[in-house]
Parts: structure tokens; sequence; C-alpha cells
């Protein structure tokens, strides 16, 4: 009865168990305010890893690749929770002159850890969605990137689509599958473009050979979408980022828990480890309210 009790206890507190999975969140944000709703998830669903997004790295004018967005720290990271620094770069850097860019990111990442308290950092992420024309050159990057972490005892991860699973893995010492955006947004008939495992299934034949330790992360993000006829025109963040005309429509997009759910088994399937480590993407008030507690507890057990 006792261990019973004890076993209650474990689950009502979301109390991480044998054989459960690392919990972890995706920050994705240009601003870090950890507010009480934030601070409530983490704590009921044992969150112990943060992936915060540090800043993102563009072209300038004259084709440079430069940082933007740099996250803001309003308020600090929360006490016991390893931070996992991302640098998203869009893909087309990769085809400028990128000789000392691993040495500049590397650079800007330990100055705003140094300068907003971020203590103990074992591991840097980049995010970049590249693709054939960019492999070679994202792939020394990464290398070199790599080999400076490496001497001060820092992995390097990245992010990996599933289009890029049929792919050589990339040198870095592991990966986080993303099992988002499975189909095209901009099409008006695909009603299902964050997560739908008939398109993502083509991919998952890679993914029991992928030869790079992985984590999975799932959605849990909606868009709102607006048409003018059965014309894309773009993602409405606020009701004003766009003109509405007579006659446009705007359609919502969303993950549902059953999507989650059957992503998840997909990839246990052909791949069970690549569940040791699950994150959500992303941690905004809006989607981690989207679910009840249960539900993110079914997403989170490995």
């Amino acid at each position: 009865m006792a261990m019973a009790l004890v076993a209650v206890a474990l689950l009502s507190c979301g109390g991480r168990r044998g054989g459960d999975a690392v919990r972890s969140v995706y920050y994705w944000s240009t601003t870090l305010r950890m507010d009480s709703v934030k601070e409530q998830f983490m704590r009921e669903h044992n969150v112990s890893r943060m992936y915060i997004r540090y800043f993102d790295v563009v072209e300038d004018e004259s084709g440079r690749p430069v940082p933007n967005a740099t996250l803001r720290f309003v308020t600090a990271v929360p006490k016991g929770i390893e931070v996992v620094p991302v640098v998203y770069i869009v893909n087309s850097c990769m085809r400028r002159d990128i000789s000392g860019l691993a040495e500049k990111i590397y650079r800007r990442v330990r100055q705003m850890n140094e300068t907003n308290d971020v203590a103990g950092v074992k591991e840097i992420q980049i995010d970049c969605d590249w693709t054939m024309r960019t492999r070679t050159a994202y792939y020394r990057f990464l290398k070199q990137l790599r080999d400076m972490a490496g001497k001060d005892g820092i992995r390097l991860s990245a992010t990996i689509r599933l289009h890029q699973l049929s792919q050589p893995a990339p040198p870095v010492d592991r990966g986080v599958l993303m099992m988002y955006n499975t189909g095209d947004f901009t099409d008006l008939e695909c009603s299902k473009p964050i997560l739908d495992m008939d398109d993502a299934a083509p991919y998952m034949s890679s993914l029991a050979s992928y030869n790079l330790p992985l984590a999975s992360a799932y959605p849990l993000f909606s868009w709102r979408i607006l048409f003018r006829g059965s014309r894309y025109v773009g993602i409405m963040h606020a009701d004003d980022d766009l003109p509405v005309l007579a006659g446009d429509s705007i359609v919502e997009r969303r993950v549902e828990l059953g999507d989650i759910m059957r992503a998840k088994d997909a990839v246990s399937r052909k791949r069970a480890d690549a569940n040791g480590e699950i994150l959500l993407f992303d941690m905004s008030n809006q989607n981690i309210t989207r679910f009840k507690p249960e539900d993110y507890e079914k997403i989170y057990l490995r």
C-alpha cells in the first residue's frame, strides 16, 4: 500500500519515472519572459531542459551573414534548468562567404551566456534547413564549430528535418528530429500542414538507419493563414499583420493531440531511442495551455 501511494505521488507531481523521457521545450521568441504560466508548466511536467533561440543569422544587404532578432533576457532562466542555446541560420547564408562564421557565432553565444548569467551550458544547437546545394558548406561550418566548442567541453547538436534523413548525417554530436512542418501551408487544400503522418511516412524509412543519436521534437503551435481566393498571402501573427480584403479567408491550421501521439508512435516503431528525449515546440502561453495537463503527460511519457 505504501509503495502504491509513492507511485501515485510521483505521477501527480510530474516526477520522472524510470524509463521516462528527458522532458524539454523549445523557447522561440525575441524576449525571454518567464511568467507564472510557463513556470507552472515547467514544474508540473518536470521539464529539465530549455532549448532557447538566441539569435538568427541572415544575409544583410551586401549578402554577408549577420545576426538578427537577438533574444532579450527580461527574466532569468529558472534555476536548475539546463539551457541549450540555439542559433537559427537562414539556408541562403550557406551560399555566401562563411569563413569565420563559426568563430563569430561561438563567441556571440558565449558572450550572451556571460552577460545574462547563463551558466553550465553543455551544448549548443544549430538550426538550418540545409539542402543538397548547401550541404558541403554547412557541414564544413558545423565541423569548425564542433571543434571549437569541443575544446571547451561543449557538444554540438543540429536540427534534422524529415527530408534530410535520406542524406548523410551532419558532423555533430547529436540531432533533434523535427516532427512537424510536414505539409505545404501555402496550399489551401492542405488541411494539416503542421503534422500529418500521411505526408511524413515516406521519410520515416530512413530513420532506423540514420547514423546519429537523436531526440524528437513535436509541435504545439497553430497557424492563422490568409488566403485570397485560393492564393496564399501570408501567416497572420496578429489581426493587423496583413490587409484583409473583402472575400479573403483566414484559416486556422493546428495540430491535435492524436496527431502528436501518432507521430510519436511512428518514431518509436522505427527507432525507440529517438524518443529518449522529447521536446515540445514551443513554449508560448498559448501553446502550453492548449491541452490538459494529463495530455502533456501522455506526450512526454516515453
